[in-house]
Order: structure tokens, then C-alpha cells, then sequence
């Protein structure tokens, strides 16, 4: 008796309803990322606080809209869009990088700036044009 080859066994994705908040929630946190990112790259003057609230508020519903989901994984479309805004969020974390070392970096020479300024000469070294 000959024995047919088994069939690999493949479980069928959550049914559209099921992932519809969760495709949801992947478009919302990824337009807050865009915008974020939009800024970022304009150099405009912006509120990182409120940034920081919107993409909190993101991460919150991506958890709950995953919490609704069956455990048998996800869908083509599903993991394709996680895949997307994982690019987005890399692209942002660069760029909040950028920014940051900058923010760094100007702080360090007002800083400086500040020190030299309170400074009486009593510590200056000899010859660095500071009366003793």
C-alpha cells in the first residue's frame, strides 16, 4: 500500500473583521511616525512632547488591537504592513538621532559658553589673555 505525501498542514488567516483594528492601529502609528519624520527632515520648530504622546498612544493600540488577534499568526498584508512601518520607525530613529546629537552638541557650547562667562580668571592659565 502506497502512502500518499502529507499535505503541509496550513491554518487559515483571521478573517478581515478580526484584523481590521489592527490594520487600523498599523496606519495611525505610522502616520504619526511620518509626520514626526516630515518634521524632523523640514527642520521645523516642533512640540517632540507631543510626538512622544501621539506615538505612546499608538504603541498602546497596536498592543490591543494584537491582543484581539487569533494566536496562529498573521496574514501576508498584515506582516507586510508591520514590515513597512518597522522601516518608518527605523527612518524616524535615525533621524531623532541626528537630532539629538545636534541638541547635544548646542548645549555643550552654551554650557561652555556659561562657564567661560562666570569665570573670574582666577583658574585660567598663564598667557590665556586673562588679567591675574
Amino acid at each position: 500500500m502506497t502512502q500518499l505525501p502529507a499535505k503541509p498542514l496550513s491554518l487559515p488567516s483571521p478573517p478581515e473583521a478580526v484584523l481590521a483594528p489592527l490594520h487600523a492601529a498599523i496606519a495611525r502609528a505610522q502616520a504619526v511616525v511620518e509626520a514626526e519624520t516630515e518634521a524632523l527632515r523640514r527642520r521645523a520648530g516642533i512640540d517632540l512632547k507631543s510626538f512622544e504622546y501621539r506615538k505612546s498612544q499608538a504603541l498602546l493600540d497596536l498592543d490591543r488591537a494584537r491582543r484581539s488577534l487569533p494566536s496562529e499568526g498573521l496574514d501576508r498584508r498584515t506582516s507586510e504592513q508591520l514590515g513597512m512601518l518597522r522601516m518608518r520607525l527605523d527612518e524616524n530613529m535615525a533621524l531623532l538621532s541626528t537630532h539629538m546629537s545636534a541638541v547635544r552638541e548646542i548645549a555643550d557650547v552654551i554650557a561652555k559658553a556659561m562657564l567661560e562667562a562666570d569665570s573670574d580668571g582666577t583658574y585660567s592659565r598663564p598667557g590665556s589673555g586673562c588679567l591675574p
